[in-house]
């Protein structure tokens, strides 16, 4: 179950962690920041993480965009979920009432093979770069393109923000939040090691035989309710 908590209280909350670190809450008196150091740590540990796809930042878009006849370049201006992509997995266009996935080129392909702007047709290629996707064949007219993305969140922002990683990734952004402060602010290696195994997980030789048990660390968990989520279930077929 996800915990219910917004943005200050993820930052009460490490601060008694780290033991009561009140002034780790305000920002600090020698310095030209507007954020506290706890407010710092927790933006860097959700732009870490927020690159990495998982069940509640998955984005399927099925009005992603609608091309635009001799248009070859579309940005959030066309598209304002372009502004959020963290990584595209697939984009599909439709013709005919059919939907065909677009092949995924490097920049440099489509620079390379759409010589003659006044060449145009139904798209087969996208390429993404400059936070703005081109397409190629350059489009001879409207067609709904389908994004599957990873996309980025709403920043948090006031004290009383929430999104999913307040919620749903709350320990893992917790536990990120406190390692780099360990890191950066309080040098503290001990703290180190344990946000470390709390993030990650460790394996530790021990009880009967010397057997190794592994213990699993936020990140897994988070990652094996993903697989969870998208695992197919196999359903019997009777002849």
């Amino acid at each position: 179950m996800a915990i219910s908590a917004d943005y200050i209280t993820l930052q009460r909350h490490i601060a008694d962690d780290l033991g009561d670190r009140q002034d780790l809450l305000s920002p600090l008196s020698d310095e030209s920041l507007t954020l506290s150091p706890i407010q710092n740590a927790i933006q860097s540990a959700i732009a870490k993480w927020e690159r990495e796809p998982f069940y509640f930042n998955e984005l399927y878009d099925t009005s992603f965009l609608t091309t635009v006849k001799g248009q070859e370049f579309y940005t959030s201006t066309d598209a304002p979920e372009i502004a959020t992509l963290a990584y595209i997995l697939r984009l599909h266009v439709l013709i005919s009432s059919n939907r065909y996935p677009l092949s995924k080129r490097t920049w440099e392909y489509l620079e390379d093979t759409s010589v003659n702007p006044n060449v145009t047709g139904q798209p087969i290629d996208y390429a993404y770069f400059n936070a703005q996707i081109r397409l190629y064949p350059i489009p001879d007219g409207a067609y709904p393109i389908t994004c599957s993305a990873t996309k980025r969140l709403s920043a948090l922002s006031a004290n009383s923000d929430s999104n999913a990683w307040t919620q749903d990734a709350y320990d893992l952004i917790r536990s990120e939040a406190k390692l780099i402060l360990a890191r950066e602010v309080l040098h503290d290696d001990e703290l180190v090691s344990r946000m470390e195994a709390a993030i990650y997980g460790q394996s530790s030789v021990g009880g009967m035989f010397g057997r190794v048990a592994d213990q699993r660390g936020y990140l897994y968990a988070l990652k094996a309710e993903t697989t969870r989520r998208a695992r197919a279930k196999v359903v019997p077929s009777y002849f």
